[in-house]
């Protein structure tokens, strides 16, 4: 359709994607043996790459809330079902990266960021759907 507009939460996961990709020590084979399974169980996990990991997916919930019918938590547990799946495709690009590490504190932190930025569109208006970007 021309003119029709790209929601935000669309580009968001493009964001994020380019984000998470290893694009410096990339290897062919997956690294199994880095990924932290555990939230919040290894001792690199620091609030300084928590917070922004949180920051970055606020966006995304508040955006992805202002789509659909229903009740706003419906919509909530859409943006973070989607959030999720965002967050641990994100992570699977990361197997193969000799300098990154998957964690499932990252997808937590994905979780949340997305819930915070849904229940703020619940807050600021309640009653968008269909029309809202």
């Amino acid at each position: 359709m021309p003119g029709a507009r790209v929601p935000l939460w669309c580009w968001w996961i493009a964001v994020v994607w380019a984000l998470s990709l290893p694009w410096f020590g990339f290897t062919p084979h997956p690294q199994w043996w880095r990924v932290h399974w555990v939230p919040f169980g290894d001792p690199a996990d620091k609030l300084r790459d928590l917070i922004p990991n949180i920051a970055l997916f606020v966006p995304f919930g508040y955006s992805y809330a202002g789509r659909g019918r229903g009740g706003i938590g419906r919509r909530m547990l859409g943006a973070a079902l989607a959030a999720i799946a965002v967050s641990l495709i994100a992570e699977t690009t990361q197997l193969f990266s000799t300098r990154r590490y998957p964690s499932a504190t990252d997808v937590w932190a994905a979780w949340t960021g997305t819930l915070i930025g849904a229940a703020w569109r619940g807050i600021v208006d309640p009653y968008s759907g269909d029309n809202v970007r």
